[in-house]
C-alpha cells in the first residue's frame, strides 16, 4: 500500500477553529439577515433604482461573509465526517440563511414588475448584474407562495439534506474487508489501478460485498431525494427534472441534444478500444469492470507526492507562468488535503474561496498516475477560481457545464507534457491509455449515469428497492458500454457511491462532465494551433463563465455548441487516441 506522511490542508486563512471569531461572525450574519429583511420590507417606499442598488450591494457583502463561514464548516466536515461540530455549525448556518426565504421570494416577485433594461440605463451597478437580475426575474415563474417556499426550505433540512448526509456518512465510514484487513472504500477503489490482476479482482469483489451491507439504506436515500425533487418540480411547473437543471446550467436543450447525440455516435469507437484492451489482457469478449482501469504497457510506477507536485508544476509552467505560479502557491501554502483515511469523504473536489483569493482541494492520493491527473484536474478548478476572484462578488459562480472546462484543460496539459517526453512505445501506451481510461469514463460511463438517472426519475414516485436500482444500473451500463464490457462483470452499485446523485439541487450532474471534457479538448486543440494569443483569450473566457450562458461563453472562441460539428471535432481527438492505443496494444502485447 502507498504510504506518505500526513498531508492536510491549512484552513487558518478562513478560521482557526470554531472559536470566538467564528461565533462573532455568526452573530454578524444574524444581524445582516435582520438588516436584509428590513431592507426588503421597504421596497415599496423606495425608488426602484435605489432599492435595487441597495439590494445588490447588500448581496455582495452577504456573499463574502457567508462564503467564508460556510466554507470553513463544510471543509472541516469533509475531512472528518465523524466530527459532529462542523455538521452542527452547517445546520446552524442553514437555519439562519433559510430565515430569509420569505424575503427572497418577495424580492424575486418584485423584480417581475420592472423593465430591468430601463433601470440599468441609469445605474452602472444594475447594468453590471443585469444578466443575473434577468435570470432571477425569470425564476419568479417557478416560485411557490411565500409560505410554501418557507415550508419547503424548512422541510428540506430533515428530508433531502438529511438523506444526502446519510449516504455521505455510510460511504465515508464503510469498512471494506480486503485480504484479511479492513480498509476504506476510497482505498479499495484505488486498487483498481494496480498492476496485479488478482488484486484488482479481489478488490472489486470485496467492494461489492461491502456495498451490499449498506445498499438498502442508501437506496432509500437516493429514491427519497429524487421523489422530493419530482414533487417540488411538479408544484413549480417544470415539465421534467431536466428542465431546472438546464436552467441552472445556463444551457439550452439544443446544446444538450447535440452533445448526447455526438457521444452516442462514437460509442462503437469506444467499444473497439475496450475489446482491444480485453484481448490484450487475455479475455475473449468484453472487459470485466474491474479491469477498466488496469494499467497496460510499462510504467506501473507509484509516484511520491513530491514527484507528483514537481510533475504538475513543470507541466503548468509549460502553459503559462500564471498557471505555474498558482499551482506552486497551492502546494506551498498547504491548500490540499491529500491522503485517504477513515472518516474522510471519498473522491476529490476543489472549493474555490475568491473572497480570500484562495482555494482548497481534497484528494485521496495513493500514488497512481490517475491520482496525478486528478490532482491536475482539481488544480484546474482552483485556477478557474484564481481567475474569477477578480470578478465582482455576484460573478463568482459558474454553471455546472463550464465548471469542468479549466479542470479538463489542466488534465490535458499534464498528459501532453508526459507524452512529449516519451519515446518508448510501452511507456507511451501506459500514459496514453491511462488518459483514455478517463475519457471513457467521462463519455461512456457518463452516458450510463445519464441513462440511469433518467430511468430513476421516471420511477421515483415511491421508494425503490436496491434490487431495482442495481438492475437499472446494469441496463444503463449495457446500453452505454455495449459489447465493450463483459455482461457478467459490470458494476451494479455505481449509483451508491457517486455523491452527485444525492443533492436535490444537482440533478443530472453527469452531462456537465462530458461537456467539460469535450469543450476542454476543443479548447486545447485551439491552443495547439496558435499558443501565443490563446493564453490571454483563455483567461478571458474563464472570467466570462460567471456572466453569461454556456452558448455565449463558447461564442467568445467562435464555437457553436448547439451544433454537432464542434462535439464531433472534439470526439475525433479522442478517436485518434483510441486508434493509437489499439495500435500500441497490438504492437507491445508480446514484446
Amino acid at each position: 500500500m502507498f504510504q506518505m506522511e500526513d498531508e492536510m490542508w491549512n484552513l487558518n486563512d478562513l478560521y482557526h477553529g470554531f472559536d470566538d471569531n467564528y461565533e462573532n461572525d455568526i452573530k454578524k450574519l444574524e444581524q445582516m439577515t435582520s438588516d436584509f429583511k428590513s431592507l426588503v420590507s421597504k421596497k415599496d417606499t423606495m425608488i426602484p433604482v435605489q432599492f435595487l442598488e441597495a439590494y445588490v450591494s447588500f448581496e455582495e457583502k452577504m456573499t463574502k461573509h457567508v462564503r467564508t463561514l460556510y466554507a470553513y464548516a463544510s471543509l472541516r466536515y469533509s475531512s472528518n465526517v465523524n466530527d459532529p461540530e462542523p455538521l452542527q455549525y452547517m445546520a446552524r448556518l442553514d437555519r439562519i440563511l433559510k430565515s430569509t426565504t420569505k424575503e427572497n421570494v418577495m424580492f424575486t416577485r418584485y423584480l417581475k414588475t420592472f423593465d430591468l433594461d430601463v433601470l440599468s440605463a441609469s445605474s452602472t451597478l444594475i447594468k453590471n448584474y443585469l444578466y443575473n437580475l434577468k435570470r432571477e426575474q425569470e425564476n419568479a415563474n417557478y416560485m411557490l407562495s411565500e409560505s410554501e417556499e418557507l415550508l419547503l426550505t424548512k422541510l428540506r433540512e430533515v428530508a433531502s439534506d438529511s438523506w444526502r448526509r446519510l449516504q455521505n456518512m455510510l460511504t465515508a465510514n464503510l469498512k471494506v474487508s480486503y485480504r484479511g484487513s479492513e480498509i476504506t472504500l476510497s482505498e479499495v477503489r484505488n486498487l483498481a489501478y494496480e498492476y496485479d490482476a488478482n488484486v484488482r479482482k479481489d478488490a472489486y469483489e470485496s467492494e461489492l460485498k461491502a456495498l451490499e451491507s449498506i445498499q438498502d439504506a442508501v437506496a432509500l436515500s437516493i429514491t427519497n431525494i429524487k421523489r422530493e425533487v419530482n414533487v417540488v418540480n411538479e408544484f413549480r411547473g417544470y415539465q421534467s427534472p431536466l428542465e431546472p437543471t438546464l436552467r441552472n446550467s445556463k444551457m439550452t436543450q439544443a446544446t444538450l441534444d447535440a452533445l448526447i447525440s455526438a457521444m452516442e455516435s462514437y460509442r462503437p469507437t469506444f467499444e473497439k478500444y475496450l475489446r482491444a484492451k480485453a484481448k490484450y489482457l487475455g479475455y475473449d469478449g468484453g472487459l470485466p469492470f474491474y479491469d477498466l482501469f488496469a494499467p497496460v504497457g510499462k510504467g506501473a510506477k507509484t509516484y511520491t507526492y513530491d514527484e507528483a507536485k514537481s510533475l504538475v508544476i513543470e507541466a503548468f509552467y509549460g502553459f503559462s507562468k500564471h498557471l505555474g505560479d498558482f499551482a506552486k502557491r497551492a502546494f506551498d501554502e498547504e491548500w490540499i488535503d491529500v491522503e485517504p483515511r477513515p472518516g474522510k469523504v471519498g473522491g476529490a473536489f476543489c472549493s474555490n474561496q475568491p473572497q480570500i483569493g484562495q482555494s482548497r482541494i481534497l484528494t485521496n492520493f495513493t500514488g497512481s498516475l490517475s491520482d496525478i491527473l486528478t490532482l491536475a484536474h482539481e488544480l484546474g478548478h482552483g485556477f478557474h477560481g484564481e481567475i474569477i476572484k477578480n470578478n465582482d462578488p455576484l460573478h463568482w459562480s459558474y454553471p455546472m457545464p463550464l465548471a469542468e472546462t479549466a479542470s479538463i484543460f489542466c488534465e490535458s496539459i499534464v498528459n501532453q507534457h508526459l507524452l512529449k517526453t516519451i519515446d518508448d512505445d510501452a511507456l507511451k501506451l501506459f500514459v496514453l491509455e491511462n488518459a483514455l481510461q478517463g475519457d471513457t469514463q467521462v463519455i461512456i460511463d457518463i452516458l450510463s449515469r445519464y441513462y440511469f438517472e433518467t430511468e430513476l426519475f421516471k420511477e421515483a414516485t415511491k421508494p425503490v428497492p436496491a434490487s431495482a436500482l442495481k438492475a437499472w444500473m446494469l441496463d444503463a451500463q449495457k446500453k452505454a458500454y455495449g459489447e465493450g464490457l463483459d455482461p457478467n462483470l459490470r458494476h451494479p452499485f455505481m449509483w451508491l457511491m457517486k455523491p452527485h446523485y444525492y443533492s436535490a439541487g444537482l440533478n443530472f450532474y453527469n452531462f456537465p462532465y462530458a461537456f467539460g471534457l469535450l469543450f476542454g479538448k476543443g479548447l486545447y486543440g485551439l491552443y495547439e494551433k496558435d499558443p501565443v494569443p490563446f493564453t490571454d483569450q483563455y483567461e478571458t473566457l474563464l472570467a466570462y463563465t460567471t456572466k453569461a450562458s454556456v452558448e455565449d461563453v463558447a461564442k467568445t472562441m467562435q464555437i457553436d455548441v448547439t451544433q454537432p460539428n464542434f462535439w464531433h471535432q472534439s470526439l475525433e481527438v479522442i478517436s485518434k487516441d483510441i486508434h493509437d492505443v489499439i495500435y500500441l496494444l497490438e504492437k507491445t502485447k508480446d514484446a
